[in-house]
């Protein structure tokens, strides 16, 4: 980048599977810590920041505060006059807030910004009244761009083309493959994925489950994780099939809760000299999906990509990196389509201890999606929390030793093969 921003404060609530607090409460926490850490007051310094990016993907469902999502929760907290811009992404959602309050900070727009993204999915369960609706209706909530128009016909003929593709690919009768019980669309596209590009390259089953116990090992020294508990490659191949080659462990859960990351410039930094700690930021790039099903351009790479040119690094000199890994395949895949490893090398270089902390290229340190959890309007920033705090050397017992540069991919959506939007942030601690 040619121009200078920095992270200076981060913030993030512990991620639960529900009733983590209310929109307002969560955001309260998330800001609050991230304000103090920029060395603001988080209950007298609100009219410095001179914008907001709030991220999100189901408050209208959940409250049916459909627009001005950001400005009603903020208003509460304190905020007000600066613009604040909503964001929906699905998945990349946080990712998009970050990027955008960096530009913005980039552009001249103000020297401080902020971007906030939070998650509730399930409702307060002393009002289950709609709960059957929104269970219902959370498979489709980033699918319509993946049907590839509105019109009804459009729509039919390709859920049919889809639906044939996951009986041939998965080996599952047709009339099991339409969406509802317990079956997820997310889940029976990943799989279909990884089938076909394990066919490809020879990946196994139990590549995935040893990929997957090390990130649950991760997950046990990070005091935020939504699920802190070791479990074995043995456990994992045993445990609960959801759509072959993915058993429950190896798919990230649903989950709720709230990140937030404050963005200066480089004026404000040189003006403010007790910040300590900052983050410089050296590249955010986001890319868009394509329908066209080519498995060897996916999303991922055409993102790192752009992101290292505009960080004028190479991929060694990535030292922790996060990935979105809503399966176990998914950080196999995504390893090698950012370039770290071949793809044909991708399921023995990440089922051999590379990747665990310890090893050549730490990833997921913070349990990535499966076991850190993925609230969908949180996760981008979730990863930049803990790029940061790694970073900074404060990331205790899961400290990868010596890091100076991270990296975070997170994807969102579904268009034809693969995510619909990606996020790819690069970030160096600053000398």
């Amino acid at each position: 980048m040619k121009d200078r921003v920095y992270i200076i404060g981060v913030g993030m609530t512990p991620i639960v599977k529900q009733d983590g607090g209310s929109f307002e409460q969560q955001c309260d926490i998330a800001i609050s810590e991230a304000m103090e850490d920029a060395g603001l007051n988080p209950k007298g310094d609100q009219a410095a920041i001179g914008g907001i990016w709030y991220g999100n993907c189901a408050q209208g469902m959940l409250t049916s505060q459909h627009c001005i999502r950001g400005q009603v929760i903020l208003r509460r907290l304190g905020f007000e006059s600066m613009p604040v811009v909503n964001v929906e992404n699905a998945c990349a959602t946080a990712s998009t807030a970050l990027n955008q309050a960096i530009h913005y900070v980039l552009a001249g727009g103000s020297d401080l910004a902020l971007a906030v993204g939070i998650e509730k999915v399930l409702p307060d369960l002393n009002n289950l009244e709609d709960l059957p609706e929104i269970v219902a209706a959370l498979p489709y909530m980033t699918l319509s761009a993946f049907w590839m128009g509105s019109e009804q016909d459009r729509k039919k003929l390709y859920i049919e083309k889809w639906r044939k593709e996951k009986s041939e690919v998965l080996g599952i009768p047709y009339e099991e493959t339409n969406v509802g019980g317990d079956r997820s669309p997310f889940m029976d596209y990943y799989a279909v994925k990884a089938m076909k590009v394990m066919k490809k390259y020879g990946y196994t089953q139990e590549q995935l489950a040893r990929v997957c116990s090390k990130t649950h090992h991760h997950s046990t020294m990070n005091p935020k994780a939504q699920y802190r508990k070791e479990i074995s490659w043995e456990q994992i191949m045993a445990d609960k099939p959801i759509t072959y080659p993915l058993t429950r462990p190896m798919c990230a859960p649903t989950g709720e809760g709230c990140a937030a990351a404050i963005v200066c410039s480089e004026k404000y930094l040189r003006e403010h000299r007790d910040i300590k700690d900052p983050i410089l930021v050296l590249a955010s790039v986001l890319v868009s999906g394509r329908s066209r099903g080519d498995y060897d351009q996916d999303i991922s790479g055409r993102g790192a990509e752009i992101a290292f040119q505009q960080a004028g690094i190479e991929r060694k000199d990535i030292d922790v990196l996060e990935l979105h890994d809503a399966t176990s395949f998914g950080e196999i895949y995504q390893t090698a389509q950012a370039g770290f490893c071949k793809s044909e090398d991708a399921g023995v270089y990440c089922s051999s201890g590379a990747t665990t902390l310890g090893g050549d290229l730490p990833t997921n340190v913070s349990g990535g999606l499966i076991s850190r959890g993925h609230p969908v309007g949180c996760t981008g920033l979730a990863q930049a929390y803990e790029l940061v705090t790694q970073l900074r050397g404060r990331a205790g017992e899961r400290q990868v030793k010596g890091a100076k540069i991270g990296m975070q991919l997170n994807g969102g959506g579904l268009i034809g093969v693969e995510e619909a939007a990606l996020g790819a942030h690069i970030y160096r601690k600053a000398e």
